[in-house]
């Protein structure tokens, strides 16, 4: 299709045109490129915005050119009122330094020394909820399975904490429901004064309430423990409180307790609800296609049994890697899009992007191209095997790309493999008849329409 530049002008200011993508957010963007190219300019309010949908564009802009754009201050305005301003929600300097000192938390001995915990909770989660004896079956809210699972290792991985179950029903509320308020919040025109009301905010206030309560709670337990001479290094609670930063003079050397109480809220929210969100279309596609699971129950079972249950091990499953792979290529967590704000006047794509101009890289529009995903609606692990047709650089990118990919695409990787090959060795999945995979909404992460009910059987 050839581009053309045409500038979309809705009226009035805009407003329709930010219900329009709010509604349908992955629909907008598919349509908006099949009338208007891959570089698609609109209007929106006093905000020019350019959607790129090729791979190419998409790494220029959060790559090659990424100290030209910086992300959209409304945007972290909007995320820093529920996460405080932390690794995921700051730029510039205080980014930076943010980063530099979390990096060892995610260090591949961290990430090793979490496996085994990594793969007791999904062995601990599926004893209780799951059928025991050989032949046995149930149909299972998958969300909810993986969503308990991912919170128990990330409320280990960060606190050594195992929690109780109604703190883990409370803080699952809290957490969906602060993911639906930040939603709304980024298709309103102008950003509440937080001392106002406005809809949604005593539900907002009251969820945070019990996320960092939950949180307080355990950073002021570790302080009281570390005052006994308590071990404070084992988990990223305490490299967090250990964390000096060496570049930063004496008077930068820790992080504060806003700094701490935020990245602990940051991390619990993203820790464990992408990892559940991926997870849980996994499950779906394989119990969509029995016949790909069966061999990637095959190839875990031919596993050495130290591997099962070890970071490095995992990622030999070559098949169970690609097949959750492909599940975040159909149904990316992070689904809707990545946005920067232009630093400066950027030449791009042969023209020119604004100072202040709005640019906008859709992932799932870009995990759905069938110009570098033949068949893009089609289930193909073996697209991410050894051998296949190498991807352009920025085709697939669940996880981001750039100085800003996600701090803990590791850790969440080998979650996901360690957990996926956990349940899928004693159990098989399936839809009973007239049940399928449900349509996918924009929830901040990319969450079932409806509740995904999957008969999970206990294998011999």
């Amino acid at each position: 299709m050839t581009t053309q530049h045409r500038v979309i002008r809705p009226w009035p200011l805009g407003l329709p045109l930010l219900g329009a993508i709010r509604r349908d957010p992955l629909g907008f963007a598919a349509r908006l490129r099949e009338q208007h190219g891959d570089f698609a300019t609109l209007k929106v309010l006093s905000t020019t915005v350019h959607y790129l949908f090729r791979p190419e564009a998409a790494r220029r802009v959060l790559v090659n050119h990424q100290g030209d754009f910086a992300k959209d201050e409304r945007v972290l305005d909007i995320m820093q009122s529920v996460h405080g301003a932390n690794v995921i929600t700051t730029e510039g300097n205080v980014w930076e330094r943010q980063r530099r000192m979390l990096a060892p938390a995610f260090a591949p001995k961290r990430i090793a020394a979490c496996a085994t915990l990594m793969a007791t909770a999904a062995d601990e989660r599926a004893c209780r909820e799951l059928p025991a004896e050989a032949g046995a079956s149930a149909v299972v809210d998958v969300d909810g399975l993986t969503t308990r699972i991912t919170m128990d290792v990330i409320l280990r991985a960060l606190f050594s904490y195992r929690y109780r179950p109604e703190e883990a029903a409370a803080a699952s509320r809290a957490i969906r429901a602060l993911s639906r308020q930040v939603m709304r919040e980024f298709f309103w025109p102008l950003r509440p004064v937080s001392l106002l009301p406005y809809p949604g905010r005593t539900e907002k206030a009251r969820s945070l309430a019990v996320i960092h309560g939950l949180i307080r709670a355990r950073i002021e337990a570790r302080r009281r423990g570390a005052a006994d001479g308590a071990d404070a290094g084992a988990d990223i609670l305490g490299l967090m409180l250990a964390a000096r930063d060496e570049e930063g003079g004496s008077s930068q050397g820790a992080l504060s307790d806003a700094e701490i109480l935020d990245n602990c809220v940051g991390l619990f929210g993203a820790g464990h609800d992408t990892s559940a969100t991926a997870l849980t279309w996994w499950v779906g596609l394989m119990a969509a296609h029995p016949e790909v699971a069966a061999r990637v129950r095959d190839e875990v079972r031919g596993l050495p049994e130290e591997h099962a249950v070890a970071a490095s091990g995992i990622l030999e499953a070559r098949l169970l890697n690609a097949t959750i792979k492909e599940a975040m290529r159909l149904y990316p967590p992070s689904s809707a899009m990545f946005s920067r704000r232009a630093l400066r006047d950027v030449a791009l794509e042969g023209r020119m992007i604004a100072k202040g101009a709005l640019v906008m890289v859709p992932i799932w529009n870009l995990h759905h191209d069938g110009r570098w995903f033949p068949q893009p609606e089609t289930f193909l692990p073996e697209r991410f095997l050894p051998g296949a047709q190498a991807l352009p650089r920025g085709a697939f990118m669940p996880f981001g790309i750039g100085p800003h990919f996600c701090l803990g695409q590791q850790f969440a990787t080998v979650e996901m493999a360690l957990i996926a090959a956990r349940l899928i060795r004693h159990h098989e999945f399936s839809f009973d008849p007239g049940a399928a995979l449900p349509a996918p909404v924009v929830d901040l992460v990319l969450k079932p329409q409806e509740s995904m009910r999957v008969r999970i059987t206990r294998l011999a």
